[in-house]
């Protein structure tokens, strides 16, 4: 289905003496073109110094909309989830904008004293809650007020939150699985107040993992951290990753060109450096082969 067209025609089809052409997109202007070429329902004209689209054809312009957009978004509650306007409108869940008003993050503990609390009193065990289930939910909206006194450490990959033996052994706070890609409303979170006194991200070594590196330091400054693992160099050696390095190299330019404008450590400009000049990336599940080397 052509979006840009569906957005043409619903416009279109309110006017009943056409609309100037620069009210479209590029992209609408294009499709309606196309559309003109191949059912004469719509032209374009001259009028005085400049063009307007005009339906000639209403039936055909009509049918061709509800074959492609089965609802128009005045016929829907604005309460109707997100996914579902996109399905009415475009016959796709994923037709616009999926976000999710609620962000649900999973959390587990790494010591006994870890809390979360927010304004209105509330607190979560959270040491309780990963000892009884495994781990725990939040629904994260950027307004609430949940915090914690303790590090927070965000961790790319399942494998990392599942089998916590990988952490320093005077590490504290909260293990959080953020699957693969900072969204930005755990962006928004994070940095529109104070979640924790330091957050740490131990993500991918590619150039994803360092791009979600560079929105962070951009987001929260000085109070992130990014985590190496024990033994970098030799992994990265042994086991990078060239296919991964390819796939992600643009990603790696822009998150290095990014955080040279932040002062990185020496330790991270080590990292970048080698992962550069070896074309390698490291899967953080690396880490593991620490304990069997």
């Amino acid at each position: 289905m052509s979006r840009p067209l569906a957005d043409a025609l619903s416009k279109l089809l309110k006017s009943d003496n056409g609309l100037a052409s620069s009210q479209f997109t590029v992209a609408q202007r294009c499709a309606l073109e196309e559309f003109s070429r191949k059912t004469q329902a719509v032209r374009l004209i001259t009028q005085g110094r400049g063009t307007l689209y005009r339906v000639f054809e209403r039936a055909v312009a009509v049918a061709h909309l509800k074959q492609m957009r089965p609802m128009q978004s005045e016929d829907l509650s604005a309460a109707l989830p997100l996914r579902a306007t996109n399905l009415a409108l475009y016959r796709n869940s994923k037709g616009a904008a999926a976000g999710h008003a609620v962000q649900y993050l999973l959390f587990k503990s790494i010591n006994a004293d870890t809390r979360w609390q927010n304004e209105q009193g509330h607190t979560m065990d959270l040491p309780t809650l990963t000892h009884l289930h495994g781990a725990a939910a939040l629904a994260v909206q950027t307004q609430d007020g949940w915090c914690t006194d303790s590090p927070l450490w965000l961790v790319e990959n399942q494998a990392l939150f599942d089998d916590l033996r990988w952490l320093p052994a005077d590490a504290s706070g909260t293990v959080c699985y953020y699957a693969g890609q900072i969204s930005g409303g755990l962006l928004d979170w994070l940095s529109l107040r104070a979640r924790a006194p330091r957050v740490i991200l131990f993500p991918d070594y590619d150039g994803i993992g360092l791009q979600n590196f560079a929105r962070l330091r951009e987001r929260l400054c000085n109070n992130c951290e990014f985590w190496l693992m024990p033994n970098w160099a030799e992994l990265l050696h042994r086991h990078g990753n060239r296919e991964i390095w390819l796939n992600n190299l643009a990603n790696f330019q822009d998150a290095v060109a990014r955080l040279q404008t932040q002062a990185m450590s020496p330790m991270l400009e080590e990292l970048c450096r080698s992962m550069q000049v070896s074309g390698l990336a490291l899967e953080q599940e690396a880490v593991f082969l620490n304990f069997d080397e």
